[in-house]
């Protein structure tokens, strides 16, 4: 029976080399490679003259160049079936499962944020900030700054742990990679202008598809951390108020849990009858978003795999 927990061991040990030593040099990181193929082969995709096909066709080719190969090399030591073989395969398939989500490089960039903020150094602050969000960050306030870093934790907990790891618990470390590849396309091509509104629309349904069930439950995820740290907070429904069919679950639902307002400069705004954030808004969102790695790990994660890996046994 103990085969039935191997991959959450495995994903587990991930996690341990997350929060022990963290991303890994850009030289050598996954994700990288994957930024590195879009940036190489997109020019050549984009020569098709059905944009949307065209599209379509460059993310299978990067899920393709970025999966099968991981998948083969594992598949193959797996059959070898010795002890060298099974210390790389172990390796080899920690290194790659980390790869798909982060933790430690959450804490890190919104630690810069926070501690900008703590020594009112604003223009220090803004630039920590516009190393996680796209928007123009050069005349922002404290609030709006806090606000942006709030909104990159809730969003970034569904796309940057909790997707990748709703998709290993059904389809292993393949599900995990194609939902990490997806996401990083998604942050390169799938913008609206008119260069890639076309070419990135397959990219923008599939990013949209693999986080539609993660975001519908990390508000429940965020209930759940939010009693556990004694957040109190007024009855809320869980809506989407944000032109994003699914960021907006996770940017609501922390909004109102920590009572206060967030908006983006002519987007939209969230609980428009709370105060603005401040630094210790920031710090709240972040032990929320600690202890819901956690919590959904063992409510969510743990719970699909065995069920999965049930099915394959026994049906």
């Amino acid at each position: 029976m103990i085969v039935i927990f191997y991959p959450f061991i495995l994903l587990v040990l991930s996690i341990i080399f997350d929060v022990i030593l963290g991303e890994p040099h850009n030289k050598i990181h996954p994700v990288v490679f994957t930024g590195n193929t879009i940036y190489k082969f997109n020019k050549y995709f984009r020569k098709i003259r059905n944009k949307k096909f065209g599209g379509l066709m460059f993310l299978s080719f990067v899920i393709i160049i970025n999966t099968l190969p991981v998948i083969i090399i594992l598949y193959l030591l797996f059959l070898m079936d010795n002890i060298i073989s099974d210390i790389v395969f172990i390796i080899i398939y920690i290194y790659f499962l980390k790869s798909t989500f982060s933790i430690k490089a959450m804490k890190k960039h919104i630690k810069k944020i926070i501690e900008s903020l703590d020594k009112k150094n604003i223009s220090e602050a803004r630039i920590n900030t516009s190393m996680v969000v796209r928007r123009d960050t050069k005349n922002m306030d404290e609030n709006h700054i806090s606000s942006a870093a709030i909104e990159t934790i809730s969003e970034g907990f569904v796309d940057g742990y909790f997707t990748p790891l709703f998709f290993y618990s059904i389809f292993n470390i393949a599900g995990a990679l194609i939902a990490r590849i997806i996401n990083t396309m998604d942050s390169n091509i799938a913008y609206k202008d008119e260069k890639n509104y076309e070419f990135g629309r397959s990219t923008a349904i599939a990013d949209t598809l693999t986080n539609y069930i993660p975001s519908r439950i990390t508000p429940y995820i965020f209930k759940i951390s939010a009693f556990i740290l004694h957040y109190k907070y007024k009855k809320f429904k869980i809506i989407n108020t944000t032109d994003s069919l699914n960021a907006g679950y996770s940017i609501n639902s922390m909004a109102f849990i920590l009572n206060v307002r967030l908006e983006k400069i002519g987007e939209y705004i969230v609980n428009e009858n709370d105060k603005l954030p401040g630094v210790n808004d920031i710090k709240k969102a972040l032990n929320i978003y600690y202890l819901s790695c956690f919590i959904s790990l063992f409510t969510v994660v743990l719970p699909l795999s065995i069920v999965i890996m049930l099915l394959l046994i026994y049906i």
